[in-house]
C-alpha cells in the first residue's frame, strides 16, 4: 500500500491541475509547473505499481499510437529502464483518462482511470489502479470539492476496502461509509473502470471489421513507411479471424489514420482509426470501398479520385496490399530502405567500427544506397565495454540521408535494444556533413550504448560521402 502522506500530496497537485487554474508569472513559470506536475504524476503510477522511483523521465507529447496521448519512460541512474506509462482518453465523459503501466522490460502490468464527477457537493475526481488480473491495487480521491470531514472519513475507512477485489465483482458497504453522496460517486468510478476496462477502444474499432474478434497481437511492427504495423485479430476462442494494417498518413486537410483490413488475400475492409474524430467527409469516402469488402485485393479499384481524402486512402490500402503480400526476406529488405527488392554482394571494410556495406536495389534494380555494418566492442569513452560488442545496420541512400538503424546484436541488458524503440529514430534524415551537436543530442547522457551508436553511425556518413563524391 502506499505511503499515506505521499499519496495525498501528489494527489493535491494532480487535482490542481485537473480542476483548478494556476495563475503564473510568465509562460517560463508555467511550463516548469507543469513539468512537474506531470513529474509528480508520473512519479505516483509508478509507485502505485511497486516500480523503483526514476532518476529520470522522457516524456512524449505525440507518440505515434494514434490512441495514445502521452508516453512516460522512466530511467534509473544507469539510463535502464524502470518502467513506462502510456495516457490514452476515454470515450466516456466521466472517464478523463486511462493510463497503461509497464515495467521495464515491456511488459504491462497494470492500468490506473482517472475519473471525474460533479455530486450534489461539488467536484470529485478518483483515481482507480487495477491489475492484469483485474485486482484493485488502489483506490484513491485525487480532488474533491466535497465536505472535507466525510471525505476524509472515506479516505481512513473505506477505499482499503476495495484492494484485492476484483473489478467486475466489487462489493460495496454503502451501509456503513456515513457518507453516501461521496461514496456514490466512488462507487461510480468502480463501475465505470470495470465497464471500460470491458471496452478495449482498439479492439472497439477493430470489430467494426471482424465483429467477433476478442483480442489482438502485433505481428510485425515495420519501421519505415506508413503502415504502422500487422495485427493479428483473433475470436474468443484464439483463433485467427484475419490481419488488421494501421495505417497513416499526412495530406493537406490534415492526417488520416486507418485500418487496413486483409488476410489470405481477401480485402475485408478499411475503416477510419477513432471514428469520432474522423470528418462526415472523411467517413463517406471510405464508404465506397465497402464495395469491395470479401473480393481479392487483386479487384479493387484504385485509381479514381472523386474526394479530396480518396488518392491518399488508395495509397494507404495500396501500401497495405504490398506489405500482405511480401516475403519474409522482403520484410527484412525494407526494414532499412522502404522500396528495396534485392540486394548486391556485400563489401568488407577496412576501417574500424564498420565491418561492410551492402548495396540495396529497388524492382528496377536502380540502387536505392548501401547498408553500412559496425561493431563496437568497447566503450569509447573509458575503453571498458562489460555488456560486450554492440553490432547494427545503418542505411544511407544515395543522397547521403540514414534511412533507418536496426541493432542486430546487443548484450548491454538489453538496453540498445530499448534504445531502437525509443530513440533511434531521430537518426532517421541525418547527413554528412556531420553537425556534432546533431547527432550528440540523441543521445545526450547515453551510457556506453549510445555513444558506441553514435560513433557507428557517424562514421557511416563520413564513409558513405567520400565514396558517394568519387
Amino acid at each position: 500500500m502506499l505511503n499515506k502522506l505521499r499519496i495525498a500530496l501528489v494527489l493535491l497537485i494532480i487535482g490542481a491541475a485537473s480542476g483548478l487554474s494556476i495563475v503564473a508569472v510568465n509562460q517560463a513559470t508555467e511550463d516548469v509547473i507543469r513539468e512537474n506536475r506531470l513529474r509528480e504524476e508520473h512519479e505516483l503510477y509508478f509507485e502505485i505499481f511497486d516500480l523503483e522511483k526514476p532518476d529520470s523521465l522522457d516524456v512524449d507529447e505525440e507518440p505515434r499510437d494514434v490512441y495514445c496521448r502521452r508516453e512516460a519512460k522512466g530511467y534509473d541512474a544507469d539510463r535502464q529502464k524502470i518502467g513506462e506509462v502510456h495516457f490514452f482518453c476515454v470515450e466516456d465523459e466521466a472517464v478523463h483518462e486511462r493510463a497503461e503501466v509497464y515495467d521495464g522490460d515491456g511488459n504491462q502490468i497494470g492500468q490506473v482511470f482517472r475519473v471525474d464527477d460533479v455530486n450534489e457537493h461539488g467536484e470529485i475526481s478518483t483515481l482507480v489502479a487495477v491489475d492484469m488480473n483485474g485486482e484493485i491495487i488502489e483506490v484513491a480521491i485525487a480532488r474533491t470539492e466535497n465536505t472535507p470531514n466525510y471525505v476524509q472519513r472515506i479516505k481512513d475507512n473505506h477505499l482499503d476496502d476495495f484492494i484485492g477485489q476484483n473489478i467486475q465483482d466489487v462489493e460495496f458497504y454503502d451501509g456503513r461509509t456515513g457518507a453516501t453522496i461521496t461514496y456514490g460517486s466512488i462507487r461510480s468510478a468502480v463501475n465505470l473502470t470495470g465497464e471500460n476496462i470491458a471496452a478495449d477502444r482498439a479492439l472497439a474499432d477493430y470489430r467494426r471489421i471482424f465483429p467477433d474478434a476478442d483480442s489482438y497481437e502485433v505481428v510485425y511492427d515495420y519501421a519505415l513507411g506508413c503502415i504502422d504495423s500487422r495485427r493479428a485479430i483473433y475470436d474468443g476462442d484464439e483463433e485467427l479471424l484475419g490481419h488488421i494494417y494501421p495505417a497513416e498518413m499526412d495530406n493537406e486537410h490534415g492526417t488520416i489514420h486507418l485500418h487496413v483490413a486483409i488476410f489470405e488475400e481477401i480485402f475485408y475492409g478499411v475503416k477510419a482509426a477513432r471514428p469520432d474524430r474522423a470528418s462526415e467527409e472523411k467517413l463517406e469516402a471510405l464508404e465506397k470501398y465497402e464495395a469491395y469488402e470479401g473480393e481479392s485485393i487483386h479487384d479493387i479499384d484504385l485509381d479514381y479520385e472523386e474526394t479530396v481524402y480518396d488518392e491518399t486512402i488508395n495509397h494507404l490500402i495500396e501500401q497495405a496490399i504490398v506489405r500482405c503480400q511480401e516475403s519474409d526476406e522482403q520484410r527484412e529488405l525494407r526494414q532499412l530502405f522502404r522500396w528495396a527488392s534485392s540486394k548486391g554482394e556485400t563489401v568488407d571494410i577496412d576501417e574500424e567500427p564498420l565491418i561492410d556495406y551492402t548495396p540495396y536495389y529497388d524492382e528496377d534494380d536502380e540502387r536505392l544506397g548501401n547498408v553500412y555494418t559496425g561493431e563496437i566492442d568497447t566503450d569509447p569513452l573509458s575503453g571498458d565495454y562489460e555488456g560486450g560488442p554492440l553490432n547494427l545496420s545503418v542505411s544511407i541512400d544515395t543522397d547521403g540521408v540514414v534511412n533507418n538503424v536496426i541493432i542486430n546484436s546487443d548484450e548491454e541488458s538489453g538496453f540498445a535494444s530499448d534504445m531502437l524503440e525509443e530513440e533511434i529514430s531521430m537518426f532517421r534524415g541525418i547527413d554528412a556533413p556531420i553537425d556534432e551537436g546533431e547527432i550528440d543530442s540523441v543521445f545526450s547522457g547515453a551510457t556506453t550504448a549510445g555513444h558506441s551508436v553514435n560513433d557507428i553511425v557517424k562514421a557511416a556518413l563520413d564513409y558513405h560521402a567520400e565514396r558517394e563524391d568519387e
